[in-house]
């Protein structure tokens, strides 16, 4: 199906089907320019909890306008369908979706609905902008993570505004691992936590996916960046608790935290204190749990550290909960 130059069309590829037969399809947007231009795509809800890249897309396509767009614009708002159906991170059959690219056209349902994104979506495509919140129980602050060895990746990520870009590792079977494989360069960015709408990381990823078109000479002007002064960070490390119980934090996502400087406590549910932990280094506290109890070995804060080290940890999925070493990219 064509899309006329200046025109903006609603395209309903199939994607599964249910039990009864009735069909289900993955809804996207494509807009194309007017001029000349690059192919850029914006995915949300790849994990079907993480809601807040809905919001970002109905702002975008209410803000871009074909008529005045350079090249093509393509947004997919809901790329888990059946997983937002059912509130899930994850597809009914258990699997996640970003671990399953490049999928095929034969294989499991996550699989066939990655290769559907992969052929109809990201071939062909120049920049992606990938949309996330936290994973369940815990909330980030707005980042952008990118492979920094990828310059244009790289220079779009501090142009996004959010107040942090980390270099993030890939992770086997992500959308941006992927799409990097094709020579799409692809920011994936994080804002907020699971099912429900977060007004300050819908703004901040609305003005840095508008900021994006705008440097890549797409749309004719953008607002100001949350950030003006983004802070590019190498290394992160997720914090785990040592006791169990209930949980004080002494430091709230954001904050700037030094070595010694008290992070959280650990007490019974009679108030006898049972752990202190103090940051070990200088960081940024960039992700946090929001559950209150807590037991030994659950990650706790999301600390990324100043300085050129290594590539930045992850945040941990369900299964990696287990697994403390656990340090690849969503």
């Amino acid at each position: 199906m064509s899309v006329a130059p200046g025109e903006r069309r609603h395209l309903f590829p199939s994607a599964s089907e249910s039990y009864t037969g009735d069909r289900t399809t993955l809804p996207m947007a494509v807009l194309n320019g007017t001029g000349h231009g690059p192919r850029v795509f914006v995915t949300a809800a790849v994990h079907g909890d993480e809601l807040n890249g809905i919001a970002v897309c109905r702002a975008l396509l209410d803000a871009v306008d074909p008529a005045t767009l350079d090249g093509v614009l393509v947004v997919v708002p809901i790329v888990n369908v059946l997983g937002v159906q059912i509130g899930s991170r994850y597809l009914p059959d258990r699997r996640d979706l970003n671990r399953s690219f490049p999928g095929s056209h034969d294989g499991s349902m996550a699989a066939r609905i990655a290769r559907l994104l992969v052929e109809e979506v990201i071939d062909g495509s120049h920049v992606g902008i990938d949309l996330h919140t936290a994973a369940n129980q815990r909330t980030n602050v707005p980042q952008v993570r990118v492979d920094t060895s990828d310059e244009l990746a790289s220079d779009l990520a501090v142009t996004f505004g959010a107040p942090f870009v980390l270099d993030a590792r890939l992770r086997p079977g992500s959308l941006r691992e992927v799409a990097g494989d094709r020579g799409v360069s692809v920011l994936t960015y994080e804002g907020g936590g699971p099912l429900r709408f977060d007004e300050q990381a819908i703004d901040v990823a609305t003005r840095g996916v508008l900021r994006v078109l705008s440097r890549l000479s797409m749309i004719p002007d953008a607002p100001g960046p949350y950030d003006p002064t983004p802070m590019v960070l190498h290394e992160s490390r997720w914090l785990r608790a040592e006791r169990g119980g209930l949980l004080e934090l002494h430091v709230e996502p954001g904050d700037h935290v030094v070595e010694d400087q008290p992070l959280w406590s650990t007490v019974s549910p009679l108030g006898e204190e049972r752990n202190t932990r103090s940051a070990d280094d200088e960081g940024y506290v960039i992700g946090a749990t929001t559950l209150p109890l807590v037991q030994p070995g659950q990650a706790l804060l999301h600390v990324a550290l100043p300085g050129d080290r290594m590539p930045a940890e992850d945040d941990p999925t369900d299964e990696e909960d287990d697994d403390p070493d656990a340090t690849d990219d969503r």
